[in-house]
């Protein structure tokens, strides 16, 4: 103040003299203002010295004597030798940095000579002496270390103990402890695995320990970090890791490299604490990420995991950090390469390396192999080793559709290979030279868009391959031999100029240095452009790419559709040509599902007629040679033995056979027939033997079916499942032929001039007719209904199917199928035939009241034709057991007949849904339900309503 008085208010502070705590030494011009100060000098009791802090007279290496220059503000005039060599993997040798050593930051040069501030009082009167300053921050560093080394403590700071460092070293050994190496200040700890300071605390002259703090803290995050990624790289190439850990270990690799080589680069122009944060910052940020990353990645146990893994997290970074979402993405990228071989290799557009995948084999990614387990045609479970698609290998990011597309595309291509390698499709040299996109990761609509373009150009490409080059031009060479002839050595046969000139050649191809450095990958080039740019610029640029949930479709599902769509193609078609597929769905026709009438005829007088010579072997009875039959309703002895089955329908299958097309006429060797069906023996429960053993029960025939194996090529269609719903259909359609002679029967018995069966009462007579009513109307919906029109229906889609196959000009406007649809297809059309036939489970109780209507005939008959032939006579007490019977059957009809009504007011049921097509560009047929053909059965039992009244 200008007076003393403290009282006087009104009076204005000395704003013009400077702080009393500030005295400038004569070396003041080293500090921010470079002027001649005037006054004294010294410093009192009461005023600091504003001298700049010495390191070597105050600080913590003001004992050592070096003996080399540490006077960092100049170059040093030796260079380091830069290698000719660059390392493929980051500096893996994190060993500790001399930081008193500055040959490795600065290059020769012209020495650089130290800064002067200037205020604008300088330039505008250079010749005026300027006043010295009056605040303490405009007096530079000088006055702000005297401050902080004051005993009294002036800023309340408590930094007037703490040791003081060269500038320049500890700017280097924060510097190196980016990189993740060890120095003087900072020292790496193998216990605790991370670095810590050498000293409690430190500072720099100008700058408090506090403020150095925050940002010591980010460099010894940065080299935590560093040395844990380079450790976790090192330890997945030593240990046998799988490939996407490999792939990610590479990635971190290529990221640690580019830091390096980044850091090391910008690290020449860094001279201030603030330099140095703008470029760790980002550094630290990106380590910070990788460790968490990497972190996340080793609790995973498998492969797929760590795939999904990273897709969240690269979902995750979108509308977040713009350079650590692209970073992620190049992960992702890198990370899949090896699912993504796996896969090529599978579909069949990438050879396969060594031994190919085979049944033989547990398996790999997301195919295994294992047992499947089904029962066959005869009732036993067997296990045969199959393809399997293991769901919980499949990462998740992949479309459920694609990925099915995808397992049943390989398992075709494998099936082509196996039965016909010389297909041009098995020869790999085709699809190289059609030239086939890769399966990699597309983020943005335009990279999108080129890749369905190369799809295109590909899936055309090898189709007009497939139409020009003749099948048998392949038949000839084996697929390995256009690999052997461009990999052999062929030195056999040259003469000796030849053999010498190769030689030479060898040795002058090795004796050249090898590439300095390879191509930069997509990873690298992406930090070596973008780590150090503004995230405000980087927002601005940054594409418009699809929805996360979109990216996997669009990045893989063009190649699987297409390559599905080229191998369904030629299968499909060497199933209904070479294969003859629509034969061995006739046969099943026929025999199976009782279609051919002339088979029907024979079965049931083989079967069925008693006046057919018995096949039965008798003691001292010689066979007559007349057709022989098994005569069920004319025996006693039930069941019959293997001898007496193969006498009796020996030749049924062969003579009844009808060929669907003329080609299978005049087929060399037409006596065996498709599948070598055949008829044999069903395995049965003991519950169900005994049941055999009675002649005149509804399952004396349960043991007899029809063994059909399919060829190897028609596996896919012909499922054991499928064949075992073909023998349950046979089953009851056996039932319903033997129901059919029995009513027939009923009728000779009664009216047969040589019936002896003359006094037939009222309720036999009603029985009977009403008997052959029921028969003929279940049979009849049973074969009209429930096999005939589903069959055309399912006819009419194999000739769609034909008709698409046989588009050759324009593919892409044909519906492909593959095989699996067209099981599904052929599994649905039974599906639908058995739901006619009440075979499904939910309808068992109506088939237990079918079966015991038909239980009560079989009795009746067998009555009737004990009267017809004389054996028994009735009196009587017979006529209440015709009755009985007679009661028994209307009451079990009348039961039969009102379910079915129930049934008719619940509708029809709901067919299977379909399939999404993804080779067919997502088309998929609408959910139909299935038409209820129950009422057809209501009209032929009761038209006029006669079982809906009540009789006396």
């Amino acid at each position: 103040m200008a007076d003393d008085d403290p009282a006087d208010v009104f009076a204005f502070p000395d704003f013009d003299k400077s702080s009393k705590w500030l005295t400038l030494s004569p070396r003041a011009n080293s500090q921010f203002f470079k002027i001649d100060l005037q006054g004294p000098a010294q410093s009192t009791g009461s005023h600091i010295d504003v001298t700049s802090a010495n390191p070597d007279a105050h600080g913590f290496f003001k004992l050592p004597d070096f003996p080399f220059s540490t006077d960092l503000d100049k170059t040093n005039e030796t260079s380091p030798k830069d290698s000719s060599i660059a390392e493929p993997l980051h500096d893996v040798n994190l060993q500790d940095l001399d930081v008193f050593d500055g040959s490795w930051l600065h290059d020769n040069g012209p020495s650089i000579s130290e800064a002067e501030f200037k205020t604008w009082d300088v330039f505008l009167a250079p010749d005026i002496p300027q006043l010295p300053p009056l605040f303490m921050t405009e007096a530079g560093p000088g006055a702000y270390d005297a401050a902080l080394r004051s005993a009294e403590d002036l800023l309340r700071i408590g930094d007037s103990k703490t040791s003081i460092v060269q500038p320049n070293p500890y700017l280097t050994a924060l510097l190196a402890l980016a990189f993740g190496r060890g120095s003087v200040f900072f020292i790496w700890d193998e216990n605790k695995a991370r670095f810590t300071p050498a000293l409690d605390a430190m500072r720099v002259s100008g700058y408090s320990s506090r403020v150095l703090q925050s940002f010591q803290e980010q460099c010894l995050e940065c080299g935590n970090s560093t040395r844990f990624l380079s450790a976790y790289v090192q330890d997945a190439y030593k240990t046998q890791a799988g490939a996407v850990r490999i792939a990610l270990a590479k990635a971190m690799d290529t990221i640690l490299f580019a830091i390096q080589e980044l850091l090391g680069s910008r690290s020449r122009e860094v001279r201030s604490l603030l330099q140095l944060q703008s470029l760790v910052q980002p550094v630290r940020s990106l380590l910070a990420y990788s460790r968490s990353l990497v972190v996340k990645a080793y609790k995973a146990k498998a492969d797929d995991q760590i795939l999904s893994l990273i897709f969240r997290e690269a979902q995750i970074l979108e509308h977040s950090n713009v350079l650590l979402s692209e970073v992620m993405r190049q992960i992702l990228s890198r990370a899949s390469e090896p699912w993504a071989q796996f896969a090529e290799k599978w579909i069949g557009v990438q050879s396969e390396e060594g031994i190919p995948l085979t049944k033989k084999e547990p398996g790999n990614g997301f195919i295994k192999v294992e047992n499947v387990a089904s029962l066959d045609d005869s009732g036993l479970e067997t296990a045969e080793p199959d393809f399997v698609l293991d769901e919980d290998r499949m990462p998740e990011f992949v479309p459920s559709e694609v990925a099915l597309a995808m397992f049943e595309t390989g398992k075709t291509l494998r099936l082509l290979r196996t039965h016909h390698p010389e297909h041009p499709l098995c020869q790999m040299g085709n699809i190289v030279s059609s030239e086939p996109p890769t399966l990699r990761w597309h983020f943005s609509w335009k990279s999108i868009g080129e890749f369905q373009e190369a799809v295109k150009n590909y899936e055309k490409h090898l189709f007009r391959t497939i139409q020009q080059e003749p099948t048998e031009a392949y038949a000839a060479h084996s697929p390995t031999e256009a690999l052997d002839e461009a990999h052999s050595l062929q030195f056999y046969g040259q003469g000796e100029a030849q053999l010498e000139g190769r030689l030479l050649a060898s040795i002058a191809a090795l004796n050249e240095p090898p590439s300095i450095i390879s191509e930069k990958d997509d990873l690298s080039k992406l930090l070596q452009s973008r780590l150090f740019d503004d995230p405000i610029i980087q927002d601005a640029i940054t594409d418009f790419s699809p929805h996360w949930s979109l990216i996997p479709y669009y990045s893989f599902g063009p190649l699987v559709a297409a390559q599905a769509r080229v191998i369904n193609r030629e299968y499909m078609k060497l199933l209904f040509t070479a294969h003859e597929l629509r034969d061995h769905l006739a046969l099943q026709k026929q025999f199976h599902l009782l279609g051919n009438g002339v088979f029907c005829s024979r079965l049931s007088h083989a079967l069925f007629d008693p006046n057919l010579d018995t096949a039965e072997r008798q003691s001292g009875v010689a066979l007559s040679g007349g057709v022989m039959g098994l005569r069920l309703g004319g025996r006693d002895t039930w069941p019959p033995a293997s001898s007496e089955l193969r006498l009796a329908l020996m030749g049924v299958l062969a003579e009844s056979y009808l060929p669907s097309t003329e080609k299978a006429t005049q087929k060399e060797g037409n006596s065996d027939l498709p599948g070598d069906i055949s008829f044999a023996v069903r395995d049965l429960s003991p519950e169900e033997v005994d049941k055999c053993l009675d002649p005149g029960s509804l399952e004396a025939l349960d043991f007899l079916r029809l063994s059909y194996k399919p060829p190897p090529p028609l596996s896919p269609v012909f499922t054991p499942v499928i064949l075992l719903k073909y023998d349950k259909i046979f089953r009851l359609l056996l039932r319903v032929l033997r129901m059919l002679y029995v009513s027939e029967q009923l009728f000779q018995d009664a009216i047969a001039r040589t019936s002896r069966w003359h006094d037939i009462d009222n309720a036999s007579l009603r029985f009977r007719f009403e008997a052959q009513h029921f028969i003929s109307s279940v049979s009849a919906y049973f074969f009209e209904t429930g096999i005939e029109m589903p069959w055309q229906r399912f006819h009419k889609w194999l000739n769609d199917v034909q008709v698409d196959l046989a588009k050759s000009d324009d593919p892409d406007q044909a519906r492909i199928l593959s095989p699996e649809e067209l099981r599904e297809e052929h599994e649905r059309m039974l599906d639908r035939i058995m739901h006619t036939l009440l075979l499904r489970k939910r309808q068992q109780p109506i088939m237990k009241l079918l079966e015991d209507i038909f239980a009560s005939i079989l009795s009746f008959s067998k009555m009737a034709r004990s009267e017809a032939s004389g054996k028994g006579t009735p009196g009587k007490g017979a006529l209440p057991s015709y009755k009985s019977l007679y009661d028994t059957f209307r009451k079990k009809v009348d039961v039969f007949i009102t379910v079915c009504r129930g049934l008719l007011e619940k509708g029809g049921q709901t067919a299977k849904p379909v399939r999404f097509d993804l080779a067919n560009d997502g088309k998929q047929n609408e959910v139909m339900k299935e038409e209820n053909t129950i009422d057809r059965l209501l009209m032929k039992l009761e038209m006029s309503g006669y079982y809906g009244h009540s009789r006396s």
